[in-house]
């Protein structure tokens, strides 16, 4: 068991051509810091079934992303209702990357690397991305670093993902549209970016 003890606190930037509003405050709840400690269960990595299908509950790959539905998600340090609540998102829209999953549960991972399950009725599909690190991103008039720059995002803002080629990805945030790289982008990586916790080592702490 560890203790996982987060909290956001963004500050806004000044002097941008155009931002975009709602950076990312996954665990505020009024104010106040949650801290927790955290237990989190491991579920079998998915595997493709002899006949071509994907051998999951879902039917679906993992990893793969999906965004929180709801203003209000309790993520568990297990795939059950019995378990105990570890934290609680309050960031609708947040890209959220599955690596795991029961029939009613997904194990997810968050930007700041949390792991923790949610229920599937709390996802929906992915539409959106976050801006990654502490710098601002230049959203240009096209997938090239010498494109002109039509906006200035923000970091750790949400913008909503139309499509990624060549290592850039068209986005929109407030209004809108430009390009940015795909590496500056978190919601676009297809191998898994978060580890399935070991059982066995938090039980041995």
């Amino acid at each position: 068991m560890f203790s996982k003890c987060l909290a956001r606190n963004p500050q806004p930037v000044s002097g941008d051509i155009s931002v975009y509003a709602r950076p990312f405050q996954a665990l505020m709840a009024h104010g106040r810091l949650i801290c927790v400690a955290v237990a989190l269960a491991l579920l079998a990595p998915a595997a493709l079934a002899q006949d071509g299908d994907i051998d999951t509950p879902s039917h679906e790959p993992v990893p793969r992303w999906a965004m929180l539905r709801k203003d209000e998600v309790y993520a568990r340090n297990g795939p059950s209702k019995d378990n105990p609540i570890t934290w609680t998102y309050h960031a609708r829209a947040v890209p959220v990357q599955i690596i795991s999953e029961t029939h009613d549960w997904r194990l997810i991972c968050d930007p700041d690397g949390g792991v923790a399950w949610v229920s599937r009725t709390m996802l929906q599909a992915p539409k959106t991305v976050l801006s990654q690190g502490t710098q601002k991103l230049d959203m240009r008039s096209g997938p090239d670093a010498n494109a002109d720059i039509r906006a200035i995002l923000r970091p750790r803002s949400l913008a909503s993902l139309d499509k990624c080629r060549k290592d850039w990805c068209k986005i929109s945030a407030d209004g809108v549209t430009g390009w940015v790289p795909q590496t500056a982008l978190w919601g676009t990586q297809s191998a898994a970016v978060c580890r399935r916790p070991d059982p066995f080592a938090v039980a041995s702490k």
